[in-house]
């Protein structure tokens, strides 16, 4: 009987124990996105002109035998305007969402940010941001000194990537 109250006693302990949760975060797990800025009206991509700047990228790069694909967003990273050619590779997409990221990220363009980080190993990841990339094919969209967003383009030639995406921003008129 000694035993059984030494037992409901020994329980009755455990249960009136605090209990502590934990929470397990891995290290280098990147923050939670910045909530979605409203954009103001002067700050907004018209369509017309980035539906332009994307034609005369992807038509820049086709012309030297380059499959693209070449993207505009707006400030919250948002797609205004994607097009990619055919045969284009389905990492294509991914280097020129992660470009512009960059641009936006930094405030200049993916090949100036590379620039300054000197040579690093291909899916480094930079700033423990694993969207930052350091290739150039990325600039920004300016309107009045400000940014309103970037110009992306990722090709099978990744070394006419910022020249095609020059031409591109050339369509834009603000």
């Amino acid at each position: 009987m000694k035993r059984i109250w030494g037992l409901l006693a020994f329980a009755a302990g455990i249960a009136a124990a605090p209990v502590v949760a934990q929470t397990v975060v891995s290290p280098g797990a990147p923050a939670a996105p910045m909530p979605p800025i409203e954009i103001p009206a002067d700050k907004k991509i018209p369509l017309d002109q980035a539906l332009k700047a994307v034609q005369a990228a992807q038509a820049a790069c086709s012309a030297q035998g380059a499959t693209n694909t070449i993207e505009v967003v707006d400030l919250n990273n948002n797609t205004k305007a994607l097009l990619s050619s055919d045969g284009a590779v389905n990492a294509s997409f991914e280097y020129a969402r992660r470009k512009a990221y960059t641009v936006l990220k930094k405030g200049i363009s993916s090949g100036a940010f590379g620039k300054t980080l000197g040579q690093l190993a291909r899916g480094a990841i930079i700033e423990g941001d694993p969207n930052l990339v350091q290739y150039a094919g990325a600039v920004p969209i300016m309107k009045n000194g400000a940014i309103i967003g970037a110009l992306s383009v990722s090709s099978s030639k990744g070394q006419l990537d910022e020249a095609c995406a020059m031409t591109g921003l050339a369509e834009f008129h603000f």
